[in-house]
C-alpha cells in the first residue's frame, strides 16, 4: 500500500443549506468506516460514512484502478459539517483506506501483445525481450468494467541492435488513455536449433534420440545454414562429429543409397506394366537424385531417380520401345 494525495473536490452544491435539520433527530449519528472499496472516480460521504440520507456525490478523487490510497479522518469531518452532518462516530483521529477496483493486465498479457506485435512488423518469430523501462515489468490495472484487450501502438524497432519503443493502451480506458504506458527495451531474435546429443560417425542417419533442441540467438549463428530440427531428422552426418554440435547443412546431408559403381535395380513404368533390369551406378546418390546409369547390356547411358538403397526408377523412359528391345526384362 502507498499513499497517494487524494484532491479533495467538493462540488459547489453541496453546502450546509443542503442538509436537512431533522436528518440528525431521525436518524442514528453516522459511523465512519475504517476501510472502503470503490469501483468509480470519485468518492462520496456516502461511501465513507456509514449511515442513511447521506450524500453521493463525490468529494474525493479515487486512487487509480488496483491501487490504494488513504483519506485523513480530519479532512472527512471538515467536509461532513459543509454538508449539515455535525458529528461522527468511529475513529476520528486516524483515517480511511481507500481501495479502487481494477481489472488486472498482467506483465503477460503485456509482453504476449508486444511480441505479436513485434513478429507482425518485423517477422520475428521467437522474440526475447527485455524490458529498460521498469514500469512495463509492474503489473498494470485498468478499469473493472474495461474488457478489451491490450493495444500496441508506436512500435519502432531499430534494424541495427534491436532496439524497440512501444506504446500500450486499453481501449476504452481512461486511466491509460490518460497515461499511455511506455514501454522500451531490447529484442532477442531466437531460433530452434539441433544439437547432437553424442559422437557421431560418418554416414550415421540421425533419428529424434540423436538431437536436442536449443534456443540460440540469430546473430550468434550468422554465416551458417541452420536447419530446422525437424528437417534434420533422417539426414546423415558428412564427417564424424562430436557431442554437442550445431547441426548446419554443412555437416548433414540426405543418406546416400546409392554408391558409385554399385549394381543398381532400375525399374521402368511402361504402360500398365512395371519393369526391372540391373544396370550399374555411374554416380553415387541420395533419394530423390537423379544419376547416370550404365545398362551393361546395351552399354547405353541412361537417367534414373534414386528411389531406395540400391534402387533407381526412370519416371518416364525415352524411346520405351527401344529399352524392351535391346533388354532382357523381368515383369513385376
Amino acid at each position: 500500500m502507498f499513499k497517494l494525495n487524494l484532491t479533495f473536490m467538493l462540488a459547489a452544491g453541496l453546502t450546509l443549506a443542503s442538509f436537512n435539520p431533522s436528518w440528525a433527530d431521525q436518524s442514528p449519528l453516522p459511523i465512519l468506516r475504517s476501510a472502503i472499496v470503490v469501483a468509480g472516480d470519485t468518492i462520496s460521504l456516502a461511501d465513507l460514512i456509514e449511515g442513511t440520507n447521506l450524500p453521493t456525490n463525490g468529494v474525493y478523487a479515487a486512487p487509480a484502478p488496483g491501487q490504494t490510497g488513504v483519506i485523513k479522518s480530519s479532512r472527512i469531518l471538515e467536509a461532513a459539517k459543509k454538508a449539515g452532518i455535525p458529528s461522527i462516530l468511529g475513529d476520528v483521529s486516524g483515517s480511511v483506506t481507500v481501495t479502487r477496483k481494477g481489472r488486472l493486465i498482467s506483465f503477460e498479457e503485456i509482453e504476449a501483445e508486444l511480441k505479436q506485435a513485434i513478429h507482425e512488423k518485423a517477422g520475428i518469430e521467437q522474440a526475447q525481450l527485455t524490458f529498460t523501462k521498469p514500469s512495463a515489468t509492474s503489473d498494470v490495472f485498468v478499469e473493472d468494467t474495461i474488457t478489451t484487450r491490450p493495444t500496441i501502438s508506436s512500435l519502432k524497432i531499430d534494424p541495427t541492435n534491436l532496439h524497440f519503443t512501444a506504446t500500450l493502451t486499453v481501449p476504452g480506458s481512461r486511466a491509460l488513455s490518460v497515461s499511455p504506458l511506455l514501454l522500451e527495451g531490447q529484442i532477442a531474435d531466437l531460433v530452434d536449433i539441433a544439437v547432437s546429443t553424442h559422437p557421431l560417425t560418418k554416414g550415421d542417419v540421425l533419428s529424434a534420440n540423436d538431437i536436442k533442441i536449443e534456443k540460440r540467438e540469430r546473430k550468434s549463428l550468422a554465416g551458417t545454414n541452420i536447419l530446422k530440427p525437424s528437417m534434420v531428422i533422417g539426414q546423415a552426418a558428412r564427417e564424424a562429429l562430436p557431442s554437442g554440435v550445431v547441426l548446419t547443412d554443412e555437416l548433414v546431408n540426405k543418406p546416400i543409397l546409392v554408391d558409385k559403381a554399385m549394381a543398381v535395380s532400375v525399374t521402368y513404368a511402361v504402360g500398365g506394366l512395371k519393369l526391372t533390369l540391373r544396370g550399374k551406378a555411374n554416380d553415387a546418390g541420395a533419394l530423390g537424385d537423379m544419376i547416370s546409369v550404365l545398362n551393361p547390356q546395351s552399354k547405353k547411358v541412361i537417367f534414373a531417380t534414386v528411389i531406395g538403397p540400391g534402387a533407381v526408377a526412370v519416371l518416364t523412359p525415352p524411346n520405351a520401345d527401344m529399352v524392351l528391345r535391346q533388354t532382357t526384362t523381368t515383369v513385376q
